[in-house]
């Protein structure tokens, strides 16, 4: 079985993977990156020869899985060709491997296996002296020497004790090859069972990461300070986001202050385990791997260099899984200061006549749970017009086109926060920007506190009178207030103004907050994470081309409330 012909065929197809299809693999990889289609008989050869192996070893005295493994290693990670043959493997992963590890369920048997104490007992004891052993180690090494919190200390010691699909093949194949016992065998299937249900859990209870997210220093627009750069960060996940996240940062970068955006592209990870975080202004090495962030870079580069120092751009490229998706937004976000995070609305449509394009239920996911842990401020993007002027301009008008936008302002913080961007934008020469202030009958017009929501706190109330007075005290912006008996007045004033601007600002408000002026709204709000009045500017009724961007203010702990 282990004869020196058989050795040496298998060093020889080591060396066969190791010096020629390995380099003849990443060799069409980079062709594929520069522009070569991705043809079908690749990926066929490709599993041929991954199935034609496991033959290959299991005849020359292997473990069937010894020669695929090492064409596994063989093959690049990652788009496109990893990705390609993860979408043609999909059966296995999707069917054949649950049905692996419920073969291998259906041969524990706690109660038919014969137990001896030779065997049992220290079966049991190594077990738990390595676990135990393991967690001790890790736990300890992290805690002490790398000053990592305990409770995330424990976390990551409870995941290196972890058993999975691995431990569990192995256990099997040594128990089929008879190198195990049988009570062996029982007792390890039992610590993969037991620690895939109890780790989880465990480690869920302490390690929370949107604890370390959360509001502890004030990151907002309005408490930013005016002499320093406004840090933004701008998520991409589709190239239709681009154009409409650059024209809005062109808006807003007329003032003297100039704005640091950290353009960070999101690609989901696929055929590989490990995500991948660059930053390519420091590791312009590794941006030919990732071709697909190479033309988001390129028009962030281009607007950076046309906007001639009023904006920086640090472009970073973020591939992981959709669920920690957010963790990726709120570290950069911490790491970068930053007072605003900018997202794209899951809901895309066709700029020809308006219809939904395409609705990504996974973005939307993300949305809400950034909106939950983000440690500043954050608003969604609603592009519906695909950002085309309302009116043809020739290239050399495009320096003295007019941008609409409007701002409804109700009261509260994310209307301050709202109003506070708007402002900024109105600095700039190219912006029109229109105050609408909508007010509830009995509160009155003019004198005192006007436009004071009654169930508002005096706190509030004197911020939204502050704000409302230095509106009013620039001539460049235009103020008005306008009474809103009841929603369906309010709908109707919307319409109105989305008729006549190109973007809209609004406060996203908490949904609990129920004023006359929006009264009822909530019970047929689709889109929560927009609030009420943003969800009304999106409805079936409203058949405008405006863009919307919604503002959450950052949400504080107790204690900065």
């Amino acid at each position: 079985m282990y004869s020196g012909e058989n050795i040496f065929i298998i060093a020889g197809f080591i060396v066969f993977v190791a010096g020629i299809l390995r380099p003849a693999l990443h060799s069409l990889v980079k062709k594929l990156r520069n522009g070569m289609p991705l043809k079908d008989v690749y990926i066929y050869l490709i599993m041929s020869l991954f199935l034609g192996s496991v033959f290959l070893s299991h005849y020359y005295g292997q473990s069937a899985i010894f020669a695929p493994y090492i064409i596994g290693l063989a093959v690049p990670s990652g788009p496109p060709l990893g990705s390609a043959l993860v979408e043609k493997f999909e059966v296995v992963s999707g069917l054949f491997l649950p049905l692996f590890v419920t073969t291998c369920g259906m041969r524990l048997d706690l109660l038919e296996t014969k137990y001896t104490a030779e065997i049992s007992i220290p079966a049991a004891v190594s077990i738990a002296v390595i676990t135990l052993s393991k967690f001790l180690v890790c736990f300890v090494s992290h805690s002490y020497f790398w000053e990592l919190p305990k409770s995330n200390a424990a976390a990551f010691a409870l995941v290196m004790c972890s058993r999975g699909v691995v431990e569990l093949a192995l256990y099997t194949f040594l128990s089929d090859q008879q190198i195990v016992k049988d009570e062996s065998f029982v007792f390890m299937l039992f610590m993969v069972v037991l620690f895939s249900g109890l780790i989880p859990f465990f480690v869920r209870c302490l390690y929370n990461p949107t604890q370390s997210y959360a509001g502890h220093h004030i990151r907002s627009l309005t408490h930013s300070d005016s002499d320093s750069e406004l840090q933004i960060i701008s998520c991409i996940h589709a190239p239709g986001d681009v154009t409409a996240v650059i024209r809005l940062l062109d808006a807003s970068c007329g003032g003297d202050n100039p704005i640091a955006v950290t353009v960070l592209h999101h690609m989901k990870l696929v055929a590989q385990s490990t995500p991948i975080f660059i930053s390519h202004r420091k590791e312009r090495l590794i941006l030919c791997e990732y071709i697909y962030s190479v033309n988001v870079i390129n028009l962030f580069n281009e607007f950076e260099q046309n906007t001639r120092g009023s904006v920086s751009v640090n472009a970073v490229t973020a591939v992981s899984p959709p669920t920690s998706m957010h963790g990726d937004i709120c570290s950069v976000a911490v790491d970068k200061l930053a007072s605003l995070i900018i997202i794209p609305f899951h809901i895309r449509w066709w700029k020809q006549d308006g219809t939904i394009e395409s609705e990504d239920h996974a973005l939307r996911e993300l949305n809400c749970r950034v909106l939950e842990s983000a440690p500043c401020s954050v608003a969604i993007l609603v592009d519906r017009c695909n950002n085309i002027p309302r009116k043809s301009v020739s290239k050399d008008d495009e320096l003295s086109l007019t941008y609409d936008v409007a701002m409804i302002f109700l009261g509260g913080n994310d209307d301050r926060e709202a109003l506070t961007f708007a402002i900024r934008m109105a600095e700039d020469t190219r912006v029109r920007l229109s105050v609408v202030h909508l007010i509830a009958p009995n509160n009155g017009v003019s004198g005192g506190n006007e436009g004071v929501n009654i169930n508002c706190q005096d706190f509030e109330s004197t911020h939204d009178y502050m704000a409302m007075r230095d509106v009013k005290e620039r001539e460049y912006i235009a103020y008005r207030e306008v009474i809103a008996e009841d929603a369906a007045a309010t709908a109707s004033i919307v319409r109105f103004i989305m008729d006549e601007h190109e973007l809209i600002l609004v406060g996203r408000r908490n949904m609990e907050d129920d004023i006359p002026q929006t009264a009822g709204l909530k019970e047929w709000c689709e889109h929560p994470e927009l609030g009420v009045l943003g969800d009304l500017m999106l409805s079936n009724e409203t058949k405008s081309t405006s863009s919307l961007f919604v503002v959450q203010k950052q949400q504080q702990k107790s204690a900065l409330n």
